[in-house]
């Protein structure tokens, strides 16, 4: 099993006992919850499966004695190829569900059977069934019953977006910004909002990152399915912070209408009042949108709450879980990727080589790295150990070690004339 698939099967246990770490569920004891989700059949990363109560709650235990990382199984060989399935069969199996995405495996797997992609008994439904779990299939698209929420603390849920912000001409040229923000559903608080000239993960996760340092741990976080919130680095993040990532239906703007009207307070109470020719840099944008944020909005009385989001949100402090240290948040927030160490000691990074300990050369490592600052990196263990810490390849220090050579010293006495000076 490679690392992928084992990341992707530790994100959906996680999945399945979240509810239980974030005290969230809503039956009448854990057990019960436990009974009732084991009812079901999830399609997992690996497959259609069914499992015991023992099992989830054994899952559970892991997590809290190791984290995230306690949920990931054990290595063995990976059987996922789907090498009985040729790639004309495939192809139609694609182009069926994307042409009628509630079409059944089943009903695919017997038209399959049909044109003569392969015989009965051949292929297992199964098969057709766990190419179609994994593959990238179009949503079939269903109306939902939509009702006003708003959860009763704060933290219980936070919101996200993006939207455009002002231009800003810098040195002559425009350059187009765009206002990452993170709300509290229950007080209306911007727990953490700023600018930034482009809205990738990187842009994202530092705010996010700051919000969780100044407001503490959200039970649940409530986005679109915009690209850059569909991260598997995002998941891991939410899953070590014990955080639930909830996504919105697809074309449903309107089940996130708090985040969406609170930007369009923003633009009617500050986009519009200020002049964007007076800001110089992207610094000085995000001061002034600071200064309304913290001085004006959070502080003002909220018609839907009836009183200040800074002040209903400080009502329930003693409700919130904050994260004690900075360097337990710092560990928190780095991207988790694995890397094979080549035989000159190096790995790959974002396009910057990183000098890896000789020992390392020819394995498969777990290593972890803020993208914002990469002037090092760490090597973590597979129980979440930190290992070493590495830095970027500094050629020419390189270039001033000395390194030890196995070639003996030339003995120049069998060349001498004279036997009695040797």
């Amino acid at each position: 099993m490679d690392e992928d698939l084992r990341q992707k099967i530790a994100l959906f246990r996680y999945s399945l006992i979240a509810p239980v770490i974030t005290n969230t569920y809503t039956q009448s004891s854990v057990k019960e919850y436990f009974q009732e989700i084991c009812a079901k059949q999830y399609d997992t990363p690996a497959g259609k499966k069914e499992f015991a109560p023992s099992t989830v709650k054994d899952w559970l235990r892991l997590y809290r004695k190791y984290g995230i990382n306690g949920l990931y199984p054990k290595f063995r060989k990976d059987k996922g190829n789907f090498r009985k399935l040729s790639d004309e069969a495939k192809e139609f199996i694609l182009s069926c569900k994307a042409e009628f995405p509630s079409r059944s495996a089943k009903s695919i797997y017997f038209e399959l059977i049909a044109r003569g992609y392969f015989s009965l008994g051949e292929i297992s439904l199964s098969t057709v069934q766990r190419f179609l779990s994994k593959s990238s299939l179009p949503l079939e698209n269903k109306s939902a019953e939509r009702r006003a929420f708003e959860f009763e603390y704060p933290n219980d849920c936070w919101q996200s977006d993006i939207s455009s912000g002002p231009y800003l001409t810098i040195d002559g040229k425009k350059h187009k910004t765009y206002i990452i923000a993170f709300l509290d559903d229950a007080s209306r608080l911007v727990v953490s909002c700023r600018a930034f000239f482009e809205d990738n993960f990187v842009s994202l996760l530092s705010v996010f990152k700051d919000a969780v340092s100044k407001r503490g741990i959200p039970k649940k976080i409530f986005v679109d399915n915009g690209k850059v919130y569909k991260s598997e680095q995002m998941e891991f993040i939410c899953a070590s912070l014990g955080t639930i990532l909830c996504f919105a239906r697809p074309y449903s703007p309107q089940s996130k209408g708090k985040i969406e009207r609170w930007f369009k307070t923003l633009q009617e109470q500050w986009l519009s009042s200020i002049d964007y020719s007076k800001f110089s840099s992207l610094e000085e944008l995000n001061v002034s949108l600071q200064e309304y944020v913290e001085g004006v909005y959070n502080v003002s009385y909220h018609s839907s709450i009836k009183q200040k989001p800074i002040e209903k949100y400080m009502k329930h402090i003693e409700k919130i879980k904050f994260i004690p240290s900075k360097q337990e948040i710092d560990y928190m927030f780095l991207y988790r990727v694995t890397r094979k160490v080549r035989n000159d000691c190096t790995i790959q990074i974002l396009n910057l080589s990183f000098e890896v300990p000789f020992k390392y050369v020819g394995e498969r490592i777990n290593v972890r790295y803020d993208p914002s600052s990469l002037d090092k990196a760490y090597i973590f263990s597979d129980d979440n150990r930190i290992l070493d810490t590495i830095y970027p390849v500094n050629k020419i220090d390189n270039s001033k070690v000395k390194r030890q050579k196995n070639i003996k010293p030339i003995d120049f006495s069998s060349f001498s004339t004279n036997p009695k000076e040797v």
